[in-house]
């Protein structure tokens, strides 16, 4: 069992994202990414499937491929129990599972190390194959004293997609004792848009780690509350524990307190946070449960108040107080087991032969995935993933295949690997074949706008017709999940520079973006200063409102404060439209 003061750590470092694979203190471990060359593993052949949920690449047999997939989507079946699928991010991507036979990898990374040495003067040395459980690393060790590892297992990301991969040894997976980890939980809390709440975010990491995942249930055990001294107060005598955080501090995020110190204030408002999903999640079918899940979600847009909670929850701040002290004593008592209304349905998995299009755009896009993760960490073996990546998605390319997933992937490749002007050819082929990627028309609409920009039309501004070139894809990706603030700020940054001034129609956009990141202060500062400038005072107020509430720092606050400045110097435009 975690400890509290463990919960918290995770659920604060998964809140900003802060866990990261990392170097060894010593530098001497190199930990990679796996590095698959297919005309070095001989063996089975690639099989392909499509769940409702994700498509799979699969080297592992059928069984062990079944097995992986069925645990998978059980996992995610339970998961909506405690957080239903509208909470966490979407993406029109399908995310992409690649399972990989243990068996076929000692012999193609023992090769790839001596590819990786090779100019260096390094002779490869002989693998060291280290189990560990149904999966396995693999290690080397260089004349140098570096240690190079391939990661048996990881899930990498961009903007609008994710995927995982799995090296598995066949017949050894147990489904029962599979797991979602914290950090894909976080992941998907961190990256739904609207934004959720911050107590949100944190009490759910604090409380997920706790729950036990069983095959048509899941368990959350009786709650610590506080810490074990305060926990075991409250059991001898609940008139002993102290007041709650006052409501309207709590739901900002506000954890300064009055408590000695910082790490206290904070465990007693992640102690709280914890408590107040627990008490929405408590009665099944119950109608707490219904307008605590309405709190959420209208929270992610709207400002927390006491009238919010009036309208979901059904109590005032006072009220509300009342509900969870008197539930307090029953959460440190009394586990929840929660069951879905009937029995999880596993749909069926038509595995088949993949097709040359299928690994290359799967595995290519994992290998493309690859190169950041490695690049901010060994760059000098980036040169090598890179490649891989190409040599995967041209062998399809090559033989002609024009499949638009594959085209966005060359040129997302290309442009991951800085090479813009490769990137351009790939990215406009499949916007014309509208690729359904929302990265894809952001990075169209940049490489356009840079190319305006060198040669801009009226007096160093974008022409109509150049700013609508730039727009046009953009607003294609505002129509694709997941949406994007980077798609916003650049078409704040398209009016801005064009010659042709934006109507209050045309600006409402950006008050969209706003209203979908609320806390990305650069974000709601464009949408004020275009307002501002464009006369719209009502709008530009507003804005500057809530940046002063969600500046991360003084000089961000500074760049508000001055916005506010000019609002009270500018008259109002009546005609602006």
């Amino acid at each position: 069992m975690f400890s509290f003061t463990h919960r918290l750590l995770l659920a604060l470092a998964l809140c900003v994202g802060a866990l990261r694979w990392a170097r060894a203190a010593d530098g001497g471990i190199v930990a990679l990414p796996p590095f698959m060359v297919e005309e070095l593993a001989k063996g089975p052949p690639w099989h392909y499937a499509q769940s409702p949920d994700f498509e799979i690449l699969s080297r592992c047999n059928d069984a062990t491929t079944r097995s992986m997939t069925e645990a998978y989507h059980r996992l995610h079946r339970l998961l909506d129990l405690v957080l239903p699928a509208r909470f966490r991010v979407r993406h029109a991507v399908t995310k992409t599972m690649i399972y990989y036979d243990q068996e076929l990898r000692p012999a193609a990374s023992q090769e790839i190390i001596a590819q990786m040495l090779r100019g260096k003067n390094e002779a490869p040395p002989p693998p060291d194959i280290s189990p560990s459980g149904g999966l396995r690393g693999m290690r080397s060790y260089t004349p140098d004293s570096r240690r190079i590892t391939f990661l048996p297992n990881m899930r990498l990301w961009d903007v609008d997609m994710m995927a995982v991969f799995a090296i598995v040894r066949n017949g050894d997976i147990d489904a029962d004792r599979m797991f979602l980890t914290p950090d894909y939980v976080g992941y998907m809390l961190r990256n739904r848009t609207p934004t959720l709440p911050t107590w949100f975010i944190a009490g759910f990491l604090s409380l997920y780690p706790q729950m036990k995942f069983e095959r048509e249930t899941i368990t959350i055990p009786t709650a610590e509350w506080i810490s074990p001294g305060e926990t075991y107060l409250l059991k001898a005598d609940p008139k002993t524990t102290r007041p709650l955080l006052p409501w309207a501090a709590f739901l900002r995020g506000d954890h300064s307190g009055n408590n000695q110190t910082k790490e206290e204030n904070l465990r007693v408002w992640a102690s709280q946070a914890e408590l107040f999903i627990r008490w929405g999640l408590e009665g099944k079918g119950s109608l707490r449960r219904e307008g605590f899940w309405k709190f959420v979600e209208r929270s992610s847009v709207d400002i927390p108040s006491e009238k919010l909670a009036q309208e979901c929850l059904g109590f005032d701040y006072a009220g509300l107080a009342e509900q969870l002290t008197a539930f307090l004593p029953t959460a440190v008592r009394k586990e929840m087991t929660l069951r879905p209304e009937s029995l999880i349905r596993l749909p069926p998995l038509a595995l088949r032969l993949a097709t040359d299009g299928e690994i290359a755009r799967i595995k290519g896009d994992w290998e493309r995935l690859e190169i950041n993760y490695v690049r901010q960490r060994y760059p000098d073996l980036a040169t090598k993933y890179i490649e891989q990546a190409r040599r995967t998605l041209l062998r399809a390319y090559d033989r002609n295949d024009r499949d638009p997933r594959l085209l966005a992937v060359l040129g997302l490749c290309e442009v991951d690997a800085g090479n813009d002007a490769g990137a351009r050819d790939y990215l406009e082929a499949a916007a014309r074949l509208e690729v359904v990627r929302p990265r894809v028309w952001l990075e169209l609409a940049r490489l356009r706008l840079a190319d305006y920009l060198a040669a801009p039309a009226v007096a160093g501004k974008l022409s109509a017709d150049q700013a609508a070139d730039v727009l046009t894809p953009l607003f294609t990706a505002r129509q694709q999940n997941p949406p994007l603030p980077e798609v916003y700020e650049m078409i704040g940054d398209v009016w801005s520079r064009s010659a042709v001034n934006p109507s209050r129609g045309h600006l409402a956009v950006l008050s969209e973006g706003v209203n979908l990141f609320p806390r990305r202060a650069s974000l709601v500062y464009r949408a004020a200063a275009l307002f501002l400038q464009h006369g719209h005072l009502v709008e530009a107020s507003s804005l500057v409102a809530l940046g002063l509430r969600v500046a991360p720092d003084e000089p961000e606050r500074a760049r508000f404060a001055a916005l506010q400045a000019r609002l009270r110097a500018e008259p109002a435009n009546p005609d602006a439209r």
